[in-house]
């Protein structure tokens, strides 16, 4: 048909009105009224008009009509035009709009503007409408489901669907549709404040954390080897104390006193007994990296079974690698026997080991190990001592116990006995020129060593991270240079990979080059590093799990300790947390109030306190 002004037509897939032809190009007006200049090929003639307007299309008829005028059709095909007549009555601007757009559905008719109708089949047609009605009802049953969401009236048959926020609060996914029509940025703490306001999770039973991190908390173990039949030195003849917190299952270490040959025993669990460098079992630990004390579980390093096994005191007697330390009159620890032995051990809770330590027959032990830890203050040690409490979550009994650790004398003697055990094996190494995994930190950027807890925090966040280093170095936190951890190798991997190199050393073997205690270092630090800020970041989490649930809003001591912006820092010592807050009263550090929480919340790892007035002059909460 011939295009002339105020023709209607159609440009891509849309109606428009021809306004002006010069040449070969042709002004359109849209619906919207954009004005356009197209060539000839880019529009298709709808109806001749005229139209100075593109009209609003004709309304479609309902699926009677449209059924009635298929059957009109039957198989015979016809122009638009007379296609418009039959279904809309007419062939108008608006009819033929509208007979347009029931083309472009295809689901009752095919065909073209410039060139002929026909109808569908029976067959195709009930599919596509088949196919419409399913589209439509999953929009419908979506619709729904968002507005339940919104309403926090889900069913227990949305959880599938809700699946997709689930992996976003896991962090194993960064996107979801339903957050998105929600107008929710599909960030991990959003997910999961949403699905806890849903109450499809709750705090106890989905802590997010160890699937953020990857942590695997069931592990599949290699089998652990039978101890095999070596020869030991048999030390059993002097009484050896495993020393630890009651509730503690997992002894690896334990001391003893030589008063005779004036030497302190420090005896430690002995897994690489069975555990072959290279071997399976070696492997995994060392991708494991350590021990996970997490407050809900514990996830061994090595099978659980090698606790019932090696863990000091477990049997009457106990295999051990015992390193004989003479300490003399300056504190001065060196390593004078080292051996495979057998010890017999009896456990003590730190209070049972105070009345101990004012033994008689103890007392050498206790001096000596003074006399190491007089030596570490003189070499400048970081004391810090901050509060400290052990978190344990039953989470079948919805009861979380969070308890201050004493500084006891007991837990002071037998950190520095480990710590004597640890600079006398490194010691040891250099002498011989063995590689080991030494421990190494710089001095903290702060010289003064106070006394007093706003000191101490100061202090702490001063302190460099300790790194692991196959060359000797100085730990400055502890006043010792060199420094090897080789306490804990049920579940420390550095210390396993030292007794491993130490076993080798008193086996006559080749022991493990640089090179190659370097390359599992680089697998196994990081390894720890992750593990130790996910213990951090679940004890965190449940601090302010159990803050939240608490009948009344928890109110305790608050102490003051800095004020690096406008903020001050409180610390609580009953919980060892601590929060910020704008109070602004004139107070000195140090100073202790009463605090209350007024909100906390899991997910986004906040909370808010306010100081309460008393001994405050004011509050103000954040």
């Amino acid at each position: 048909m011939l295009i002339k002004n105020n023709t209607l037509v159609i440009y891509k897939g849309k109606g428009a009105v021809v306004t002006e032809i010069a040449n070969d190009k042709y002004s359109i007006r849209t619906a919207s009224g954009d004005r356009k200049s197209v060539r000839l090929k880019d529009i298709e003639f709808l109806h001749s008009g005229p139209c100075n307007t593109v009209p609003a299309p004709a309304a479609l008829p309902d699926k009677d009509v449209l059924a009635e005028s298929v059957e009109l059709m039957g198989s015979d095909s016809m122009s638009f035009s007379d296609f418009t007549e039959l279904v809309f009555n007419a062939y108008t601007p608006e009819n033929a709009l509208a007979a347009f757009e029931l083309l472009s559905q295809d689901i009752y008719f095919s065909g073209s503007v410039s060139g002929t109708v026909a109808a569908h089949s029976a067959e195709h047609i009930n599919n596509i409408l088949q196919k419409e009605m399913q589209k439509q009802a999953q929009a419908d049953a979506r619709a729904a489901l968002l507005e339940r969401i919104r309403t926090g009236a889900v069913l227990e048959e949305d959880r599938t669907a809700l699946r997709e926020i689930e992996n976003v609060a896991y962090n194993e996914s960064s996107s979801s549709k339903l957050m998105h029509d929600l107008g929710m940025e599909a960030l991990p703490e959003k997910a999961q404040s949403l699905l806890l306001k849903l109450k499809v999770w709750n705090d106890f039973d989905n802590n997010p954390h160890l699937r953020r991190f990857e942590f695997d908390s069931e592990p599949d173990y290699p089998a652990l080897p039978p101890l095999p039949g070596e020869e030991r030195v048999d030390l059993t003849a002097l009484t050896a104390y495993a020393i630890d917190d009651a509730e503690s299952n997992d002894p690896d270490d334990a001391i003893a006193y030589d008063a005779e040959n004036d030497l302190l025993w420090v005896h430690i669990a002995d897994p690489s007994a069975v555990i072959e460098f290279g071997g399976e079992l070696e492997q995994f630990a060392c991708h494991r990296g350590a021990t996970s004390y997490l407050p809900e579980k514990t996830t061994h390093m090595l099978p659980e079974n090698a606790v019932g096994i090696f863990g000091l005191g477990l049997q009457e007697t106990s295999p051990a690698l015992s390193f004989g330390i003479k300490i003399n009159g300056q504190g001065e620890a060196d390593l004078e026997k080292l051996c495979l032995s057998r010890v017999k051990v009896e456990r003590y809770n730190y209070a049972q080991a105070e009345e101990l330590m004012t033994s008689s027959h103890f007392a050498p032990c206790v001096d000596a190990i003074e006399r190491f830890r007089q030596y570490r203050m003189a070499n400048n040690a970081v004391m810090i001592r901050l509060p400290e409490v052990k978190i344990k979550v039953n989470i079948p009994e919805r009861r979380i116990n969070i308890t201050e650790l004493d500084r006891s004398p007991a837990r002071e003697l037998v950190a520095n006995a480990m710590m004597a055990a640890g600079h006398a094996a490194a010691k040891f190494a250099v002498q011989n020129d063995l590689p080991m995994a030494f421990a190494i930190q710089s001095d903290p950027e702060m010289n003064e060593r106070p006394e007093t807890i706003p000191g101490m925090y100061e202090l702490r966040k001063n302190c460099r991270v300790s790194t692991l280093s196959t060359l000797p170095g100085k730990h400055a936190g502890l006043g010792l240079e060199p420094y090897a951890r080789v306490t804990s190798p049920l579940r420390r991997y550095e210390d396993l990979l030292n007794h491993i190199q130490l076993r080798k050393y008193l086996a006559g073997d080749e022991t493990l080059s640089i090179s190659t205690m370097d390359e599992r270092l680089a697998v196994a630090e990081p390894a720890a590093v992750l593990c130790s800020k996910l213990e951090r970041q679940c004890r965190e989490y449940w601090t302010l799990v159990y803050l939240k649930n608490q009948p009344q809003n928890w109110q305790g001591e608050a102490i003051y300790v800095a004020k690096p912006d406008e903020r001050s820092v409180w610390l609580l010592p009953e919980l060892a947390y601590e929060f910020k807050n704008r109070y602004n009263a004139r107070i000195p550090l140090g100073e202790c109030v009463q605090a209350e929480c007024i909100a906390s919340d899991p997910a986004t790892l906040s909370s808010q306190f306010k100081i309460l007035p008393g001994n405050a002059r004011q509050a103000e909460e954040e």
